[in-house]
Parts: structure tokens; sequence; C-alpha cells
């Protein structure tokens, strides 16, 4: 049985994409349309008229046939370009399920093409990174994980310790030999320098949730430091009210915005001080609030610089005005009201946001390859400590065998339903 979706989003628009994807999907689109059937034998695209029961046309539409294995799902799929109306969209799908087709649920085409060999899991990842990346970087780490990059780099990591694994049974097949020269040194090497990739695939998760879901930015500081002004700046308009009166802002204002392609959502707070005001004391605790859960904060000539280990800028502002204390430490001097060094801000909000520049290094984009991959690098890392001590070879075999298994999870072809089930369920529909 074939299923149909609408592929587009919803709503009126110039065209919208309707597919149709199993078993009996080119026979299921022939049956209404004003013309011979779809051709099953071979590929092709062409304009038809849609008919409704009585043989009425409704629509012309560009109707496009793939034949399997040549198609996204590896299944024969019938790609319908109608015009956007959503009165035309419903038609075509209850005219599609009274020829006998299911309503395909959220991610079942990438879930067909998983299944039918097309792609591993990671690529299946990739295609749900690209649709809601709110980043040009964010797409094209997952672009670059649905062409392989990912699966690539667990391959090589599954390769290299297969052979460790393989090299260590045969040992054990022989053991009253005794040990193969080198090989507790030549194991440890490649272990170690598979451990070594995989912990650069973990520190890359974070520049890829920065990328694709955006950063928090909080600007925190006393009274009239320009924390109003600073952020009228970043956003590029007047958001915040900005006077000379101590307390003006007493909540949080915030707006996105992009810094070097990084979305961020940037939030300006009210003064830290103590007040006697009901208001503004609820303000100051919203703020700080807010700066314990940011990604970043701004301390904007702030006495002191906070815990080393909050993720924090300590920024002088009204360099224009006055020169920064001498017995303080900043990152860096500005002047809100003048924009100077907002440049070099920038730069260094980016820079404290992002590991490194991502460019084309491969990102991992779920919290499932994250974990996956620092399960994998703890079996490995107690397999090293085994090995040092020159331990059973048996226990080294067990760790890396569990090690491989976690890798397997990244790209299997093999993988438990309810896993599956929570990958597709954040698909929208059509995809």
């Amino acid at each position: 049985m074939p299923i149909v979706a609408c592929s587009t989003p919803p709503g009126i628009s110039g065209i919208a994409v309707v597919r149709v994807s199993g078993k009996g999907a080119l026979k299921n689109v022939s049956s209404f349309i004003k013309s011979a059937a779809l051709n099953k034998k071979s590929a092709s695209s062409g304009v038809h008229l849609l008919v409704d029961e009585d043989g009425n046309a409704f629509d012309e539409a560009l109707i496009t046939t793939f034949i399997n294995p040549h198609s996204y799902t590896g299944e024969n799929m019938v790609e319908i370009s109608c015009h956007g109306n959503p009165v035309i969209v419903s038609k075509i799908i209850d005219l599609s399920l009274a020829a006998g087709a299911s309503l395909a649920e959220p991610g079942e085409f990438t879930k067909k093409a998983y299944l039918n060999g097309k792609i591993d899991l990671s690529e299946a990842e990739a295609v749900s990174s690209i649709i809601h990346s709110r980043s040009i970087a964010g797409v094209k780490a997952g672009v670059k994980n649905l062409k392989g990059g990912l699966s690539k780099k667990i391959n090589v990591c599954k390769k290299a310790l297969i052979s460790v694994v393989a090299n260590l049974e045969f040992n054990l097949d022989i053991s009253e030999e005794g040990l193969q020269p080198n090989l507790i040194k030549n194991s440890s090497k490649t272990v170690s320098k598979t451990v070594s990739s995989l912990i650069s695939l973990l520190e890359s998760f974070n520049d890829s949730r920065m990328f694709q879901d955006g950063a928090s930015v909080v600007i925190l500081g006393p009274p009239n430091a320009g924390k109003s002004t600073l952020f009228n700046c970043l956003v590029n308009k007047d958001q915040s009210i900005v006077t000379d009166i101590e307390g003006t802002t007493r909540d949080i204002i915030e707006k996105n915005i992009y810094i070097k392609g990084l979305p961020v959502l940037l939030k300006d707070t009210a003064g830290l001080r103590k007040s006697g005001n009901v208001v503004e004391k609820l303000g100051v605790a919203r703020s700080i609030e807010e700066s314990q859960e940011a990604d970043l904060v701004i301390l904007l000539n702030y006495d002191s610089k906070r815990d080393q280990n909050e993720n924090s800028l300590n920024i002088f502002n009204k360099v224009d005005i006055k020169k920064p204390p001498g017995d303080k430490k900043y990152d860096l001097c500005i002047s809100a009201k003048t924009e100077k060094n907002i440049g070099e801000l920038k730069n260094l909000i980016y820079k404290s946001l992002i590991n490194k520049d991502i460019g084309e290094n491969t990102l991992l984009t779920t919290k499932r390859q994250y974990s996956a991959i620092s399960s994998c690098v703890k079996e490995l890392e107690n397999s090293l400590s085994l090995l040092s001590e020159k331990n059973s070879l048996e226990l080294v075999v067990e760790d890396l065998n569990r090690g491989i298994e976690f890798l397997d999870k990244i790209t299997s072809k093999t993988t438990k339903d309810d896993v599956l089930d929570a990958v597709f369920s954040s698909f929208c529909v059509g995809k």
C-alpha cells in the first residue's frame, strides 16, 4: 500500500508538492489523471490534467515519476507539483486515499529511504537537521552528513577497532606462544587515535547545537552601564528604552539576531543594584536567572569577573567619555554609543560561543549521536586502561566490541523500532 502526503508547507503558495510512494504508487496516481496510465518501466515527467470522481478536471499539474530503486524512498514514487491552493492539495490526497493509499506519518518517506538502504541512520538524521536548522552553517553541516560525512568518520573508527579486535583475538587463539611483539603497543596506539577522533566529534556537538538552535546571550551589569544602548546597537534598532534614569529597564527585552551567521537570542536586562522598589527587585531577580541559563553573558562595566567556570565576557563600555579603571581587567573596551569596537565585540561573542571555525568539519547533529559516541569513548578508555596494565585481553576485547556496538548505533541498518520512532517523530509530514 502506498503512502501519500503533502511535502510543502500548508497554506496558499504558487506551487505545492504531493508525494505518493510505495507499491502501486503509479497506479494510484493514474486513477485521477486524464491521460494514459503512468509508465512503470522508466522515470518520466510531464503535465497532466487532474480529474475528480466524475472525471471533471480540477487542476493541471506536473507529474514526475521515479522508478525503484532510483528514488528518494527506494520505491516507486510520484511527485505531483500542483497549484498551491489548499483545496487542490486536499482533493489530491483524498483521491489518492480513495484509490488505496494511506496517509504518511511524520518522517515516513525518509524512514522508507532508511529501511530500503538508501541512507543510513546518521544520513536520515541529517535530513531533519537541514529542515530545522536556523542558520546556513547548520544547513551546511546537515548536508555534509547527508552526503555521508559522519558515516565515513564513524566507519573509519569502526574499521580501526575491528582490526585491533581481530589481532587480539588471533593472539588469544595462540596464547600458549605468548604475546605477539608490539601487540599491546600497536593496539593502544590505534585505540588512542580513535578516541581522539571521537572526542573531536563530541566537541563539535555544541557548535552544531548553536548553529541549529541558536545561542542565548544576556547583557548584564549595573544601572546606566549602557546595556540598553549596547542592545540597540547590536540589534540595529531602538528596541530598548534608553534614559539617564537608573532602573529604566525593569523587564527582559529580547531580540533574535545573527552574529557572523550564528543565530543569537540577545537579551537586555534590568540593572543590578539593591532597590526598595518591588518591580525593580523582580526585574533584578529575573536578570540573574536569565544570566544563569544563558550560553554567554556580557558583563558590562561589572565590578569583578564572575565565576570563571561561567562563560562570560567582561566588557568596559563608554570608553568615549571615560577611561576604564586601571585595576580591572577587561576582555574589550567599547563605546556602544559611538559603536567603537562593536565589530570586535561581535567577533569576540562568536569566538566565545563557537569552539572553532567549523569550516568543512563534520559535526554531530543529535543528542542520540552524542550519547552513543560518549558511551563508545568510555568503553575504549576502559580498554586502554586494561592494555596499559597488560591485563586480560579477553576483557579488552569485550570493551572494544561494546565500543563498536555503540558506533553501530550511529549508522546502523538494524535499529530497534523505538529508536526509529524517536528519530523520525521530529520530522514533518511529507518528508
